[in-house]
């Protein structure tokens, strides 16, 4: 079999001492970018997900000549907060610049690509962490990604305690239905909310919601894309029709999304 026009996976890179500090990267044949990389950060909620879950699309990104990374992190507990998880992916770039650097590919850019838990902390990671970032972020391409974690519709819905639960091990206080609106739990959400952490800066952003999502309401992804456009922030936004959080009821619009990312790969990686 002629290997030469075959892309190379390279599984289970160490970025860390942890079992979960893994990564993997995609090297395509004929690489259309030797400046970019697009990252995967999996679902979840903050506890759960494997990189594994990308395998799919960052096979078809790598087929059309670009570099793709996808990373485990750590999971959130009792000890270990979504700051935590945020330091995993800048270890896990530097380890992915390195690795490419082996393969004579050198990424400077960097697109995000997060679903639901990963696309917050792909944003939380582009808006508070770019100073120490091994690459330099030049858009995120977002599937229902929390923004507004201190907002009462929030919590709405079946995962109301889930919610209370978790939102405390992401931000390291003890969150509860009674505390929820208090000063003190207010601020701790909203150092976690990407919708907070706004500059005029703030790099394009495209969001891929469910119009039915029972987790993220719609509402929270259009506010927030308003709140961009408002500062002049380039975005865009991909409705699933008929899908929830799970976005698996509209299979024409994950080729869509897709082709999204795509396009943002085309026009922000610079060489």
């Amino acid at each position: 079999e002629n290997m030469e026009n075959k892309n190379m996976i390279l599984a289970d890179i160490p970025y860390g001492d942890h079992e979960r500090h893994r990564a993997d990267v995609y090297i395509p044949h004929s690489p259309k970018s030797s400046n970019g990389l697009i990252l995967f950060i999996h679902g979840g909620g903050w506890s759960d997900g494997n990189k594994t879950d990308h395998h799919a699309d960052a096979e078809y990104l790598c087929q059309q000549g670009y570099v793709c990374a996808s990373v485990n992190y750590r999971f959130v507990s009792e000890s270990l907060t979504v700051s935590d998880e945020l330091d995993d992916i800048t270890a896990a770039l530097a380890a992915i610049k390195q690795k490419c650097a082996e393969h004579g590919l050198f990424p400077k850019q960097l697109i995000y690509v997060g679903v639901s838990a990963g696309a917050h902390l792909s944003l939380l990671h582009a808006y508070t962490r770019k100073d120490e970032s091994p690459l330099t972020a030049v858009a995120t391409c977002m599937y229902c990604p929390p923004v507004y974690c201190y907002k009462g519709d929030f919590l709405s819905g079946k995962f109301e305690d889930w919610k209370y639960e978790i939102l405390s091990k992401c931000c390291g206080l003890k969150i509860t239905k009674e505390s929820y609106f208090t000063t003190e739990a207010q601020e701790a959400l909203k150092k976690i909310s990407p919708a907070e952490l706004v500059s005029d800066s703030t790099i394009p952003t495209a969001l891929f919601h469910g119009a039915y999502d029972e987790i993220i309401p719609l509402d929270h992804a259009k506010s927030f894309l308003a709140f961009l456009e408002s500062k002049g922030i380039k975005t865009e936004l991909l409705i699933y029709p008929n899908s929830t959080h799970a976005l698996d009821k509209d299979p024409e619009q994950k080729i869509a999304a897709r082709n999204i990312i795509q396009k943002h790969a085309e026009m922000y990686f610079q060489e």
